[in-house]
């Protein structure tokens, strides 16, 4: 990966954090651009081979992700940037990348509610689930409305973050 890929990457994802910090969204001209820079770099570079890795790379970030969304867990602005991440890497870099932001997403998530003092409670309801599970009867229960772990964050930091974990 060329070091106009891998900046102009780094800048599409500074700009997809702060738009998603900012206004809960990653804009579609960002994910477009992004797609375009992918393609067409990876193209110069490896003709063919480029088309291909660009085009495996966008379908292997939309399926890690899309069942995600599918389910209500994910908004598609970072199903569309992990997509987008995709053609810019490759297949195999960007299904580590999905591994990846999945734990940085987790640690983040810990923090987002311990930061809003949801700890406890989140601790009561897993192990209430715990106790459950303990007597064969596996039950879900679902935080409380407002409860700091049913709320949502913004996920592209955590794209971010995934990403250059892969990339280093």
């Amino acid at each position: 990966m060329g070091a106009f890929l891998l900046i102009s990457l780094a800048v599409c994802l500074a700009i997809a954090v702060l738009t998603d910090l900012l206004k809960q969204r990653i804009p579609n001209w960002l994910v477009f651009s992004l797609i375009l820079l992918g393609f067409s770099g990876n193209v110069i570079t490896g003709q063919f081979y480029g088309a291909w890795t660009a085009t495996a790379g966008l379908l292997t970030g939309l399926l890690c992700f899309l069942p995600f969304h599918v389910f209500g867990a994910m908004g598609a602005g970072d199903v569309k940037l992990l997509a987008a991440i995709g053609t810019v890497v490759g297949p195999n870099t960007i299904f580590i990348t999905a591994l990846l932001t999945i734990v940085a997403g987790g640690f983040i998530a810990l923090v987002y509610i311990a930061l809003r003092g949801g700890i406890i409670d989140m601790l009561r309801r897993y192990g209430a689930m715990l106790v459950h599970l303990l007597h064969l009867q596996p039950i879900y229960i679902p935080p409380a409305p407002g409860e700091a772990a049913g709320l949502r964050f913004p996920y592209a930091l955590a794209i971010a973050c995934g990403t250059a974990l892969a990339i280093i």
